[in-house]
């Protein structure tokens, strides 16, 4: 027990050090990020356009373009502008943050990813069985001391609002509120790529009373988007986005960059925008990966809670690892797996000696941010710690037996 300890206020301590070198960093690019270099200046921009009732033109590039120019002209590295890639519905709370100069609305936007944060480690323990080592405020600085998340807030990006829809969700399914899971995951939908791979993973788990609150919430939520951008909007958009994959230079990360599946291929594949080849071996790996979870975990529904922990997390590890687009800020999604890991979750009595080490190993991989640093120009790498985690929790699921009364 104490062995365990001392490990944990190791991690801990490395972690206080990163949150502390990540926030050396973050100032001293202030300047760059103040000037409109980070992501959140296609958000921003985006929230601006439907504010002054340009929504029917939010994917227009040339439009975009036009403003960020204007909004942020000091920023002399870019030769376009960086695409809006979610729904209509997200621009439209976006367009509270227009009303305020760009450096306050991206204070404020991180000062509320922040507290969605702390929310989030909280309704976690909540959720779960957790060993509670440390008080939430402490879990949230050890947060940022991982990298996705330092690179989410640098960015100015949303994943953290992802992940706090995610946690809600969670809590949720542990309530047995499955309509209310599928009402939140219905709300995180402005990521639909990596949200619908995890709704699939819930219904056919057996948990079909999610789609009560998914089906509603989508449907209200793409009526949104057509009386912001028009109902072409519906075609316009799957359009748009295929357009910005086909091109090169456009803004979106390219597929080497990615960590997963998709983006390790790339290298025995090629670096192409496009690889063709690729998607003929991803959509089979991700239905598999998909259909696999909701087996295994659905095989173990009668273990309850004991079954949900690693079948939820397992589900967010093949989400990842089979998306079609994913960067380095969507990790903070592993977060749910890795407090599990880091909270009491391999003193599990049923769990072998193997499988522990495989789980530890794993977490200490996906924390460890110079790692991170290293693999900057291949961060399709990433792809292989994931997979590590993704086998133990499937180990781990395998050895869950039902609780004894």
């Amino acid at each position: 027990m104490k062995a365990g300890l001392s490990a944990r206020r190791w991690v801990a301590a490395f972690l206080i050090a990163m949150a502390a070198a990540h926030a050396v960093v973050a100032w001293k690019e202030r300047p760059q990020i103040a000037r409109g270099y980070g992501d959140f200046s296609s958000l921003y921009t985006s929230g601006l356009m439907v504010r002054c009732g340009l929504g029917h033109r939010l994917y227009d590039r040339r439009e975009q373009w036009r403003l960020q120019q204007g909004l942020f002209p000091e920023v002399a590295i870019r030769r376009g502008p960086i695409p809006f890639m979610r729904p209509p519905f997200e621009a439209l709370f976006l367009a509270g943050f227009s009303y305020f100069a760009y450096t306050t609305a991206l204070a404020i936007w991180s000062a509320v990813k922040l507290a969605l944060l702390w929310l989030t480690l909280w309704i976690l323990k909540r959720s779960a069985p957790l060993l509670s080592v440390y008080p939430v405020w402490a879990e949230t600085i050890l947060c940022l001391g991982l990298f996705p998340m330092f690179l989410d807030f640098y960015q100015g990006q949303d994943a953290v609002l992802l992940l706090f829809l995610v946690a809600l969700a969670f809590r949720s399914l542990t309530l047995e509120r499955d309509g209310m899971a599928g009402l939140y995951l219905g709300l995180a939908l402005f990521k639909f790529h990596l949200t619908l791979p995890l709704v699939m993973i819930l219904v056919l788990a057996g948990r079909r009373r999610v789609l009560a609150g998914f089906v509603p919430t989508a449907l209200a939520l793409m009526g949104v988007s057509c009386a912001i951008a028009g109902p072409s909007v519906l075609y316009l958009y799957p359009a748009y986005l295929l357009k910005l994959n086909h091109d090169a230079g456009a803004g979106m990360v390219t597929a080497q960059s990615m960590p997963n599946l998709r983006g390790l291929l790339t290298t025995w594949v090629g670096s192409a925008p496009y690889p063709g080849p690729i998607h003929w071996a991803l959509l089979p790996a991700a239905l598999a990966a998909m259909g696999y979870t909701a087996w295994a975990w659905k095989r173990k529904s009668k273990a309850g809670m004991a079954a949900l922990v690693p079948g939820f997390s397992l589900a967010l590890a093949a989400t990842l690892l089979t998306s079609y687009y994913a960067y380095c800020y969507d990790m903070t999604l592993l977060i749910v797996p890795l407090l599990l890991v880091g909270g009491g979750f391999l003193a599990r009595g049923e769990m072998s000696p193997s499988t522990r080490k495989l789980l530890s190993a794993a977490a200490l991989l996906l924390i460890c941010t110079p790692l991170y640093w290293a693999l900057s120009l291949r961060l399709n790498l990433l792809c292989l710690p994931m997979l590590l985690l993704a086998a133990g929790l499937i180990l781990a699921l395998k050895a869950t037996v039902p609780a004894t009364s």
